[in-house]
């Protein structure tokens, strides 16, 4: 990936904005709408949750962590927050049935097989789906669907909870079918999906380059160096990121004060986190929690 192309991150809101249906608990259903597919086609980008999409019409190509795929008609792909996907080209009739969303959503879901999942989707991020998987999956989109643009029922979170928990596992047991198809990843790919790992699992705590090296037994320049070759951004700046990401987040869905926040993200002070923010957003914290959060996505 060319250094100067910039990655774009989209959070699940921004996606919501242009999809078939409201924002519910943090889920949103695309159905193929062109207007959420022209969000991805101009730069890398990566998403601040998880998309799962099955293509049925149309083709394209998209490198996704670090390896070129095709995309066709009953093509799987799951996309998380640690992968950085480069769209390569498309038909003009690529047609993906997509549901995303947030991470919080699907923490919620307590299923204890999830670090097992994200082991195969870094690995495998689309897979060639049989007839009946593909025939499956759609149902349950469908299904959704059906649920989701209901006008009034009582327990509809529940119930579209239930399913996508239900779909969840079903990719589970896709991936589970494929499991020969797994290929182990070259030892600088891996080196970067375990930063990635690494930073979700520590980012609030820990902000220094130096402590995610020490973890992967590297130097920090070796990392800094690997981190801007791989990605075209900075190490320093998926820290930046997360750290962001997790604070607009707080400040537009929480009610929490600033300096709980601030403390959750271990900063020394709510100052020095008022000062940080804004220094990468522009706006204070406090601004930010005043305005339209789509007009201030970055």
């Amino acid at each position: 990936m060319e250094g100067k192309k910039n990655i774009r991150n989209f959070l699940i809101e921004e996606i919501a904005s242009l999809a078939n249906y409201s924002l519910l608990d943090s889920v949103v259903i695309s159905g193929g709408n062109p207007r959420v597919l022209e969000l991805f086609l101009d730069n890398p980008f990566s998403i601040d949750g998880v998309a799962i999409s099955v293509c049925v019409k149309g083709r394209g190509k998209a490198k996704i962590g670090f390896k070129e795929y095709e995309i066709e008609p009953l093509t799987l792909m799951v996309l998380i927050p640690e992968l950085i996907i480069e769209p390569l080209e498309r038909s003009d009739d690529l047609f993906l049935k997509t549901i995303f969303f947030s991470q919080d959503f699907i923490a919620n879901l307590k299923w204890s097989n999830q670090n097992e999942l994200i082991e195969k989707i870094m690995s495998l991020p689309c897979i060639a789906l049989s007839e009946r998987e593909y025939d499956t999956l759609l149902k349950y989109y469908s299904f959704i669907e059906e649920q989701y643009s209901r006008d009034t029922m009582e327990y509809k979170s529940t119930i579209i909870k239930s399913l996508l928990f239900a779909l969840v596992v079903e990719i589970f047991f896709v991936y589970s079918v494929h499991k020969a198809e797994f290929k182990p990843p070259c030892r600088m790919d891996e080196l970067i999906n375990r930063f990635m790992k690494l930073l979700q699992a520590n980012y609030k705590s820990e902000h220094n380059v130096r402590f995610y090296a020490g973890e992967l037994c590297v130097t920090p320049n070796y990392l800094m160096t690997l981190v801007k070759q791989k990605t075209g951004k900075s190490a320093a700046s998926w820290i930046n990121r997360a750290l962001i990401i997790h604070s607009k987040r707080e400040l537009k869905n929480t009610d929490k004060n600033i300096a709980v926040i601030s403390e959750e993200l271990s900063f020394s002070s709510s100052s020095q986190f008022c000062r940080y923010f804004k220094k990468l957003v522009g706006i204070t914290p406090r601004q930010f929690r005043n305005t339209d959060a789509n007009t201030q996505q970055r």
